[in-house]
């Protein structure tokens, strides 16, 4: 990703902490001013004193809860009206451990809110501006959840799913511009993720192998060095990326199903928590390999079916 040297603005949302606020350190260190979205303000506002007094650039909390619609809203129309805004990363979200039908029914419409509205608004309003000036970057954090049918992470899952083939689409409709869109699916990462009360349980049953936790580091700078091209999926970690490679054929998916199952019946029903850690050891493999599992690009004078 090049750096933004004449100061433009990014925007970050799940701001205030975890993969967000490591979104936001990284972009400020390319120059960028910052736009920096959460409910949590004043964890938001350390952060942005925090970015401001390291880096020189101005780093702006913005409280807002975008499980609100009205609150989603009223963000969209301050960015769209915004000359300079030249990457969007919509980060926020949350996850819960539990089986569809023992998880209210609240929380279920807040996960979609927050991973599927907000995005779609948020983008819509940003996407006019970019095309216009020719560039810019949308960032939709995705999951490796995205690619798995797995009993126990129903509504996660789904959400990220459409993210996913979310920015696949979009990337068709943005052929011929500048604009660039990345649907990130990270595994793992240590941050406060795996610690909020809606995950509570995860590490008795889920905890996977030291070397397959990546730091939020590794995985920002996956996500920027793989902007600049046309790579639309991507995947940071090699043994992620061959998972998630595994999980798409077909005669394997059964046993990866099997091996994505959450047993029922352990936990209380999931609650809306703030998205975000857990530590381990760091990942020792490259974090960013070449594409294994990438959307194939097709050439220009193809067509649609």
């Amino acid at each position: 990703m090049k750096t933004a040297s004449e100061g433009g603005l990014a925007v970050v949302t799940g701001g205030a902490g975890g993969l967000g606020s490591t979104f936001a350190e990284k972009l400020a260190e390319r120059g960028y001013r910052l736009l920096l979205v959460d409910r949590r303000l004043k964890q938001l506002e350390q952060i942005c004193e925090s970015i401001s007094a390291r880096h020189g650039t101005t780093a702006e909390p913005y409280a807002a809860d975008l499980c609100k619609r009205d609150e989603v809203e009223k963000l969209a129309k301050r960015l769209a009206q915004m000359p300079d805004l030249q990457c969007l990363v919509n980060n926020a979200g949350f996850g819960t451990i539990d089986y569809f039908v023992d998880t209210d029914a609240k929380y279920v419409v807040e996960m979609v809110d927050v991973h599927v509205v907000a995005p779609t608004i948020l983008t819509r309003a940003v996407l006019p501006g970019m095309i216009a000036r020719n560039r810019g970057a949308i960032i939709n954090v995705s999951s490796m959840a995205a690619w798995f049918q797995s009993a126990g992470n129903v509504h996660y899952g789904a959400t990220k799913n459409f993210l996913a083939i979310f920015s696949m689409s979009l990337h068709q409709e943005l052929r011929g511009t500048n604009v660039r869109v990345q649907a990130l699916c990270p595994g793992f990462i240590r941050t406060e993720f795996h610690d909020a009360q809606s995950m509570n349980g995860f590490h008795l049953r889920c905890a996977p192998a030291a070397h397959l936790w990546m730091t939020p580091e590794e995985v920002v700078n996956c996500s920027f060095r793989r902007l600049s091209g046309k790579q639309v999926i991507v995947i940071p970690g090699f043994w992620y990326r061959i998972l998630g490679r595994l999980a798409q054929m077909p005669v394997l998916q059964p046993l990866m199903r099997r091996l994505a199952q959450v047993p029922r019946g352990t936990l209380s029903p999931g609650q809306m928590v703030d998205a975000c850690p857990a530590p381990a050891a760091a990942e020792t493999v490259d974090p960013c390999p070449a594409p294994a599992f990438a959307v194939a690009e097709v050439p220009e004078s193809a067509t649609a079916s």
